[in-house]
Parts: C-alpha cells; structure tokens; sequence
C-alpha cells in the first residue's frame, strides 16, 4: 500500500510525505515522505508492502487506513472504494488481494494502469499484492506499468537524473524509518541518515548548479518532489535551504513545483533562522514550532490542500510519538 509524512510508507508507499523531523525529514512528506508525498499516478516511492498509502494531506486516522490495519480486508476496500484518487484505487485493490478478491484487485489495477501508474519498484515488491503474482493478468498490468514509464521517461528532459533523484530519496526514507523505529536512539542509524543527508546536500548542490531547481518538466512531479525532499532534510546548511527556498518559489509560481512542497521548506527555513513558521509544518517534542497568525493557520493550510493543525498533530503522534519533531 501507499502512506504519509516526511516519510513514506507502504500499501502504495506513503511514507512519502512526511514530516520533517530535524536531521530527518515525502515527505507523504507534514507528515508527508516521511516529509514526503507522491501520487500513484505520477509514480511514488518504491516499496515493500505493508501499509496503505496516503496522499498528503489524507489523515493517518482515515477510516480506510484504519481498516487495512487492523486486517479488515473486505471493510478496507468497500472504504477505498468510496475514494476517487489513484493512490485509493491501489490501495483498494491491495485490499481486494489480501482478501482474496482476485477479479476485483486486478479491475482496480487495471484503472490504476491506465491513470499512468508508473511505480514498477513498488508494486513487483509490495506484498500486499503478493497473491495475484501466479495468475497470468498479473504479466499484463506489469507490462502495462513498463509501458507507462516508457511514455513517461519520453515526456520529460532528465529521465536518468530523476531516476537518480528517487535512488537517494528511497536511501532517505529508508534511513529514517530505520530511526524512526530505534525511537531516535540508536547511535548508528542517527549516523547513517546524517551520512546520507550530507551525500544527498552535496549531490542536490551539483544539480542546482547544473540545472536551477529541477521541475516537474525537467524530471517529473516525483523528482520535483524529491528534490524539495532532499533539500529540506539538508538541515546541515540552512543557507543552502534559504536559496533553495528561492528557488523553489519561482518554481512553483511557474508550474514547475508544488506549493505544498514550498509551505514545507518555508517553514523549516523560518524555524532554523529563529522566526515564527507560516503553516505548522514543523513539530518539536510533539508540539508545533510558534505559528505566525496562529488564528489562521488552518485557512493557509486548507488553501494548499493540508488538512487541520489538530489533524497533523495527531499524525505526527503517530508516526513519532510524543517526541515528534
């Protein structure tokens, strides 16, 4: 399945989208990768199966990720049914799979396909999907998922450079999960994320130098997304972050990037130079960081598709624990 926060997180990986904890982060991605977040359709992280995806802004305590679960199988897919998005579609038909629902999983992955489903990595490894492996349609939405990054790889000018782009992100998720589940106290694993938080910043500097920001046109809307992610899990070089922020900025008035993705990095720059952050993005010891214009926060938040700041917190509860930040 897919999942949110400055992580990402398997049915089709949301743990892409994330919060951005300091040093850490979709952000699926807020929590997002865990700062994270991608679409299905536009190809998200890869992953190994094992929960839901969620798209930003999508509640972690939604009743359909709350069903997958808890292994309720049938009540997961009557609820992703009811969405429309293609990350409920996969999700649904992971669902449809783990109850055995074999003609209804492969219809769902049928229309995921054609909405341009394009995550090959995720979906030969999720799990999820494990059972449909042996019937002879599963060949078919394979090939289906090829031929989109086939078509997708021809749209865009940088195809190996987003290829690269979503390489370091899955090192970058994959780093913090691990965190994540030490509780933030294992030596080695807050070593190695920040081993690879320095390797990402150098590589990201070598881009933009190269490049300007990389947008949507120049290596998709994932590696758009992943290059924010990197950049604001570049904790190490706030003035790195600032001038990517303006950067990041004319990208996304231009088309080229996601306002969301801006509002992430605003507020994580904000914060790091001591100012009051805009839209509550950034937690520290489970609480958010000071909110200018408190009052409104929520408005600004719903304006660029996040949900409530009680929402987030809850969220952030329980990707992080009362230690969120």
């Amino acid at each position: 399945m897919n999942a949110v926060s400055d992580m990402l997180t398997p049915m089709k990986r949301v743990l892409i989208v994330l919060v951005v904890f300091a040093a850490c982060k979709k952000d699926k991605q807020e929590a997002q990768p865990t700062q994270q977040p991608s679409a299905v359709a536009s190809g998200s992280a890869p992953g190994s199966g094992s929960a839901p995806a969620m798209t930003p802004g999508e509640p972690m305590g939604d009743p359909a990720f709350a069903a997958y679960n808890a292994k309720d199988w049938a009540k997961c897919a009557e609820l992703y049914a009811k969405q429309t998005t293609p990350d409920a579609l996969y999700n649904g038909a992971c669902c449809s799979a783990l109850d055995g629902k074999k003609d209804d999983a492969f219809a769902k992955l049928d229309k995921v396909v054609a909405a341009g489903f394009r995550d090959l990595g995720h979906i030969e490894k999720d799990t999820d999907l494990a059972s449909l492996h042996g019937d002879p349609r599963w060949a078919k939405v394979i090939e289906g998922v090829k031929a989109n990054v086939t078509k997708f790889d021809a749209s865009i000018k940088e195809p190996a450079l987003r290829k690269e782009l979503l390489a370091l992100r899955d090192e970058d998720q994959a780093a913090r999960e691990a965190a994540i589940k030490a509780g933030f106290k294992d030596t080695a694993a807050m070593e190695r994320m920040k081993a690879i938080d320095t390797k990402s910043t150098t590589r990201m500097k070598e881009v933009i130098a190269k490049h300007g920001w990389p947008g949507k046109s120049l290596v998709g809307e994932d590696g758009a997304n992943t290059a924010w992610l990197l950049v604001q899990h570049a904790d190490a070089d706030p003035a790195f972050q600032k001038q990517c922020l303006a950067l990041l900025e004319k990208a996304y008035k231009a088309g080229e990037a996601s306002e969301r993705d801006y509002a992430y990095l605003f507020d994580r720059v904000a914060v790091a130079e001591g100012k009051p952050q805009r839209y509550g993005t950034q937690f520290k010891d489970g609480k958010p960081q000071p909110i200018e214009d408190e009052a409104n926060v929520d408005a600004r938040r719903k304006a660029i598709g996040l949900g409530t700041m009680a929402e987030y917190a809850k969220d952030m509860e329980r990707m992080y624990g009362s230690g969120a930040r």
